[in-house]
């Protein structure tokens, strides 16, 4: 697992680590080595080509201060512009703006004067570095620093970030205004800001440098948020024994389905299947059983008594409970409708599960309100879902939510004591021993209709399995988002369909286990 710090969570790090471990200047020599060292590596600039390091006071740009002089000694020719002035510059950020001058590298003040000539230099420049703000900044760039981030940000060379885009939270990812960066180099580990938007999309692609803190240091500071990693879910997913039959797969029971919502059953029964459950079988409203029969070729159906609106029926409550106990998993809530008399009916089945369960849309739906009667069940639940889900859930504006997804999952998990995938982008999984998985796959055309229930046969299936539900979640969410990345990069552009992402469950699987 990889760690993902807060911005006090990394000072605190770095506290620790100059204390008892490595100088300070040491730590910043290897921060400008490392953003130096993936200049050359990833964009290969020419001896020639313009580089132009824009640093500001702090030690963000006492890194800028390093990579320019190291630069230098690898016979480029760096021009570094600092916002502000050089005698505001101190402590370890100090001694490397001296060591710049001592290799006769000039060092420009910017002020509002000298804005034309920095503009001068970005309109030749080849490789822009920003190093003006680093992860302790909050709030909105001002005065000259704005200035100065609006013309980075107006110039077409690639722009490098050192540490975290200037202008980016980088402990919630948020920016008003911020440089939009094609490359950021990270140092020790990733930052929150880094996963979550927009700070996501204006990182570009994240390299994360050792700069030498120690493991120990890490491992003593206790992280509770991480980001998921391939070999991660390669060790989660389940093994198929040479032995294996369809029962020893596991069986999942899906109560999902309504008139007009027969997709979302299809899919959530399709997917279970996919990803490897041995049997599934889909209790649906009786009328809608005859299309379904013809619809789900591999999966078994369950005809029940209905509403006089095509729902599920309180008088299938009987019937559903024998039903769920033959079953290793269970899903509930895709396309079920919010019809009353089925949302009765969920609230009387949910205590009564008795075994894994995932609980998605509309089985969501059925608590708003009321979410208190999810907590203390005697079974392991898994609910997905989306801010506008959770705002109805729990009676609370969405802003709420989108703006702090880590802490609010974690929150949700520990006080009800069941795992929290939070979709959106990203999807967040907390457990209810308070940590939180933060998933870096998958891309905007994942919202497309029934991309959920995709994702609760999934998790569902893997449940049955007998995966966690910790890690049923976490696997399920990234193997969702693996999808979407494939059919990106297969189709190039967006516009692909649920069903699609289901077809390509096995072929995902096999990029996973098979290298």
């Amino acid at each position: 697992m990889i760690p993902v710090l807060t911005a006090e969570e990394m000072r605190s790090i770095d506290e620790e680590t100059i204390r008892n471990h490595v100088p300070g200047i040491k730590l910043m020599e290897n921060a400008g080595k490392g953003v130096a060292e993936e200049i050359i590596k990833n964009l290969k600039p020419r001896k020639t080509s313009g580089i132009v390091i824009i640093c500001g006071k702090g030690n963000n740009g006492g890194d800028g201060f390093v990579a320019a002089r190291l630069l230098k000694r690898k016979g480029y020719r760096p021009r570094v512009y600092l916002v502000g002035k050089t005698s505001q510059v101190k402590d370890d950020a100090e001694t490397n703006l001296e060591k710049c001058a001592k290799n006769r590298i000039k060092i420009t003040e910017v002020d509002r004067g000298e804005l034309d000539g920095l503009d001068d230099a970005l309109a030749g420049a080849h490789v822009v570095v920003d190093a003006i703000f680093g992860t302790g900044f909050s709030g909105s760039p001002r005065g000259l620093a704005r200035d100065v981030i609006e013309m980075v940000n107006g110039c077409p060379a690639p722009t490098v970030a050192v540490d975290i885009p200037s202008g980016v939270n980088a402990s919630t990812g948020e920016a008003t205004l911020a440089v939009d960066a094609d490359l950021t180099v990270t140092m020790a580990l990733p930052k929150r800001g880094h996963l979550l938007f927009p700070g996501r999309a204006l990182s570009g692609e994240l390299i994360v440098h050792d700069i030498g803190v120690p493991p120990e240091v890490i491992v003593t500071s206790n992280p509770n948020t991480f980001v998921l990693t391939k070999p991660d879910i390669q060790a989660a997913l389940p093994e198929r024994s040479p032995q294996a039959h369809k029962w020893t797969c596991g069986s999942v029971a899906a109560i999902c389905g309504s008139t007009g919502f027969t997709g979302a059953a299809a899919l959530t029964s399709v997917s279970a299947l996919r990803i490897g459950a041995g049997v599934v079988t889909l209790a649906i409203p009786r009328s809608l059983n005859p299309v379904m029969e013809i619809k789900l070729t591999e999966v078994m159906t369950l005809p029940v008594d209905e509403t006089t609106e095509g729902t599920l029926a309180l008088k299938a409550k009987r019937k559903l409970v024998s039903f769920i106990k033959k079953a290793d998993a269970v899903a509930i809530g895709p396309g079920l409708s919010q019809n009353d008399e089925t949302v009765n009916l969920v609230k009387d089945l949910i205590p009564l599960i008795g075994r894994p369960c995932v609980l998605d849309a509309d089985g969501i739906n059925a608590f708003a309100g009321d979410a208190k009667k999810l907590k203390g069940l005697k079974f392991p639940l898994v609910i997905t879902p989306h801010a506008g889900e959770a705002a109805r859930l729990f009676g609370i504006d969405k802003r709420d939510i989108v703006s702090r997804p880590v802490d609010f999952a974690r929150g949700v998990a520990q006080d009800l004591g069941v795992v929290m995938v939070l979709k959106g982008a990203p999807s967040v999984i907390a457990d209810p021993d308070g940590d939180v998985f933060i998933n870096p796959m998958g891309n905007q055309g994942l919202a497309t209709a029934g991309s959920g229930d995709v994702l609760t046969g999934i998790i569902a299936g893997l449940l049955a399995q007998k995966v966690s539900p910790v890690e049923a979640a976490c696997s399920g969410v990234y193997v969702h988002g693996l999808l979407g990345d494939m059919l990106l990069e297969e189709r190039g552009y967006f516009g692909y369909l649920a069903g699609e992402l289901s077809d390509m469950i096995p072929e995902a699987l096999a990029s996973m286990v098979l290298e």
